[in-house]
């Protein structure tokens, strides 16, 4: 009942164009309740193990752009934890579970979700986000933009700059800027622009 009194009154608050509130009761929705907002669709889902979206949401996005599946990428944290682990292992095991997904095998993909997130040795353990369709060794802090970061992003297109740049800052963000990304057309390398000076990356 709480969340359903939260959405509501969220929706009431965009509606006014009051969106600092709206942003704050979707953070209190997201870290109370693993509740996934998503304002394109008019849609709300509880999180589920493993991260990723209901199936419906998931025929309801369909295979544009937006819902395309991107190719998995790693966020560096530290040399040390970064070495541990194999990355093409990684990539391997998550394509596929992608595919298990795909053909409704969820017993065969919770188990190489289980085989990704342990694949680092010395007892870490991957965090693995489908949202953005990332994973980096778990740390308690959040990790820094090393070097190879910056190349990344130099090399990468303006639409996954932004995404990269929020997943790593501020992951609660993720949707609200892919949001902004779609609404807002043409104006990407300003949305990014706003982004580097929000978080200090110029």
């Amino acid at each position: 009942k709480r969340i359903i009194e939260l959405v509501q009154a969220r929706d009431a608050a965009r509606r006014r164009k009051d969106y600092d509130l709206s942003d704050s009761m979707r953070e209190e929705l997201n870290s109370d309740y693993g509740v996934h907002l998503d304002d394109r669709l008019k849609l709300w889902w509880v999180h589920r193990e493993g991260g990723g979206v209901p199936d419906m949401v998931s025929e309801i996005k369909g295979n544009g752009r937006w819902g395309a599946k991107k190719p998995w990428r790693q966020i560096p944290t530290t040399l040390e934890s970064d070495a541990c682990v194999n990355p093409d292992m990684v990539s391997s095991l998550l394509k596929q579970r992608d595919i298990a997904r795909e053909e409704k095998d969820f017993r065969k993909a919770d188990t190489l979700l289980e085989e990704a997130r342990n694949a680092p040795g010395g007892g870490l353990t991957l965090k693995i986000n489908d949202e953005t369709r990332s994973w980096r060794v778990w740390t308690p802090e959040k990790p820094s933009i090393p070097t190879q970061f910056t190349k990344y992003n130099d090399e990468a297109n303006v639409f996954d700059q932004c995404i990269s740049i929020v997943s790593i800052h501020d992951p609660n963000k993720v949707d609200e800027v892919k949001n902004m990304l779609g609404k807002f057309p043409g104006k990407e390398s300003i949305i990014l622009e706003k982004l580097k000076s929000r978080y200090n990356l110029r």
